[in-house]
């Protein structure tokens, strides 16, 4: 499953990380692959150099970086203890982002790991500027964990757009689903592809006296539905795991995942024509927002 055997998770002191190992550690014992525990250190009254004596800030930085790296030696134990080969990485950076997609170019990785606060209450995730900056700009799988532990067997789910509404490449659905099979395999996992489709604003504008808008309802839910079990077909996936939803992605997506019990969605990020960076539409921003479960973003 992971082709360079390395997996990094991003430890961010404001996220209780402990699950986010935990969970990393599983899927690097399944593939023998190492971990590597990133984390960025800065305190902006320790970053100014003092005119007078220098050295006193020096060496409070590197006491304050010695704190952050025994916090990690802290939390390593957890992997240890599954038998994963671990390593530290500290940075003194106050855009832990930044630094970490700088360190990705120069470091080959299979997949970056981080965990994310959800408010139950509200039903919304609290992304910081570190997810949103991971979410557009990471240049591999980011695993986006919460709290929950995940299920045995884990469910998990594939969510796809097998007729290209939504302006997106054709070999997205592929790598989703390519994906979310790997991790079914490994993790003894069961894999379901789920595709909601929102016909409102064309049964809006066909909303004619002289057409029989339940007979057009019909031929597009055919459409859709003809799609993704083509799309399930092409991977050897049993049709029964397969869910066509109608209405608005926004709300229907989360909405699903959280009623089924699912353990991780799988969800593709596209890359805009005329940016060269990962962009996430502003629909698919929102309905990450109302996301509980794990997230798998492929790019």
């Amino acid at each position: 499953m992971f082709k360079h055997k390395h997996i990094i998770v991003l430890i961010d002191p404001a996220e209780d990380s402990a699950l986010a190992v935990s969970k990393a550690s599983r899927l690097a014992r399944l593939d023998d692959a190492h971990l590597t525990l990133f984390a960025c250190g800065y305190n902006a009254s320790l970053a100014s150099n003092h005119p007078l004596n220098p050295e006193t800030s020096e060496k409070a930085q590197k006491a304050y970086m010695h704190r952050m790296m025994e916090g990690l030696e802290t939390i390593a134990d957890i992997a240890r203890n599954e038998a994963v080969e671990v390593s530290l990485e500290g940075i003194w950076d106050k855009h832990a982002g930044t630094a970490l997609l700088n360190y990705l170019a120069e470091h080959p990785t299979d997949m970056v790991i981080k965990a994310t606060h959800h408010q139950n209450v509200i039903q919304r995730t609290f992304f910081s500027q570190t997810d949103w900056e991971l979410i557009r700009h990471c240049p591999v799988p980011l695993l986006l964990t919460k709290a929950n532990a995940w299920g045995d067997p884990v469910r998990l789910t594939a969510a796809v757009d097998p007729v290209q509404a939504n302006d997106k490449p054709d070999t997205l659905d592929e790598h989703i689903v390519r994906w979310g099979k790997d991790f079914g395999k490994h993790l003894n996992g069961r894999l379901e592809l789920l595709h909601v489709y929102d016909p409102t604003p064309l049964l809006i504008y066909l909303d004619q006296p002289t057409i029989d808008s339940a007979d057009i309802s019909e031929e597009i839910r055919e459409q859709h539905e003809q799609a993704l079990h083509q799309l399930a077909d092409q991977h050897q996936i049993d049709r029964d795991h397969t869910v066509l939803e109608t209405g608005s992605t926004l709300t229907v997506i989360p909405e699903y995942l959280h009623q089924a019990n699912v353990d991780m969605v799988i969800m593709g990020a596209v890359a805009r024509s005329g940016l060269e960076r990962w962009l996430l539409g502003h629909t698919a921003e929102k309905i990450l927002d109302r996301i509980t479960v794990d997230i798998l973003i492929v790019k």
